[in-house]
């Protein structure tokens, strides 16, 4: 009997449904679409699925830790490169610190991550409160066998990256 749930890529748990954070305003979402904006050309020069940019909020000082999954699904820090990516770069690292900042006021003071991170394809941003910190063990793989929910501040494109990443298919990959 079908449940109406299908399972993840790797025939784990059904994927659970995207989440939309309670009382997010539109400046919440101008902020997180900017985000997705300024992503998009690094994403390109990296060639790039996914991009990250977590905070330490145990240490206000630290600089965001900005980085990308390739298309192996290897996590790797951002490399500041000249010219228009410069430029791309620093109007990310603005907005998401913004964004990032309004996150993590959300959190109880007694119960904030030691690390939040943000994610965006270029196209959708989102985050998971259940497993905060993109840079965790196996934070991508627990996504994709549909271990956690993400709560979504920009939706994602059908076949953007993010989706086709975590899509449950019902077919074999056939290589």
């Amino acid at each position: 009997m079908n449940s109406g749930k299908a399972k993840s890529v790797t025939g784990g748990a059904p994927i659970p449904p995207p989440r939309t954070l309670p009382g997010m305003d539109l400046s919440l979402a101008r902020i997180a679409t900017q985000v997705a904006r300024h992503a998009r050309p690094l994403l390109l020069a990296n060639h790039a699925t996914l991009l990250t940019i977590t905070i330490d909020t145990r240490d206000e000082q630290a600089p965001l830790w900005i980085g990308f999954w390739d298309l192996r699904g290897t996590l790797a820090p951002l490399p500041m490169r000249p010219g228009k990516a410069k430029k791309a770069f620093a109007a990310l690292e603005a907005a998401a610190s913004i964004l990032l900042a309004d996150l993590i006021q959300r959190w109880p003071a007694n119960a904030v991550p030691p690390a939040v991170g943000i994610f965006t394809d270029g196209g959708g941003v989102a985050f998971s409160s259940d497993y905060p910190s993109p840079l965790s063990s196996n934070w991508l793989a627990h996504h994709q066998a549909g271990l956690c929910p993400t709560t979504t501040l920009v939706p994602f494109h059908p076949s953007g990256a993010w989706s086709r990443l975590i899509a449950p298919t019902l077919e074999p990959l056939i290589h």
